[in-house]
């Protein structure tokens, strides 16, 4: 025998679908979006990263193309590169001799924060080193004809 479907009063409390979707969304909705803002500041951070990589090495090639920079011009050089990543940015630029040849080593480091918790309780230290070789040419004078 075939039952007629009950009625909504017939069903009661446990046997009405309506709303689900809207309590499954508040209780997934706020951790997914949570997890997506810690991507994009995780991603923030390699985008930093890289950049003040590629910053350091920017530097590095200009004291590559010329050599007769001292290390205060390098460091002003460094500091200007690196004023984007705003303060608490440490600088240096030494010159070593590596098997007789002499190296222009640039340094930098700073804190990154990140913006979300719960990774933003502790800085993390960006560090980038580059090295540049001090190598003059010399030209020879033509020769007399």
């Amino acid at each position: 025998m075939i039952r007629p479907p009950a009625s909504p009063a017939r069903r009661g409390f446990f046997g009405n679908a309506r709303g689900t979707t809207a309590v499954e969304f508040a209780i997934v909705g706020p951790l997914v979006i949570a997890m997506m803002f810690w991507f994009f500041d995780l991603a923030f951070s390699l985008y930093v990263r890289n950049s003040f990589n590629h910053a350091v090495n920017t530097v590095a090639r200009s004291a590559y193309i010329d050599p007769d920079r001292t290390d205060e011009q390098i460091i002003a050089l460094l500091e200007g590169e690196l004023a984007r990543f705003g303060d608490g940015i440490v600088a240096a630029s030494t010159t070593e001799t590596i098997d007789s040849l002499d190296y222009h080593i640039i340094n930098a480091q700073m804190q990154y924060r990140f913006k979300l918790p719960p990774f933003s309780g502790s800085p993390l230290t960006l560090t980038a080193q580059a090295r540049a070789p001090i190598i003059r040419y010399q030209l020879e004078d033509e020769p007399a004809e």
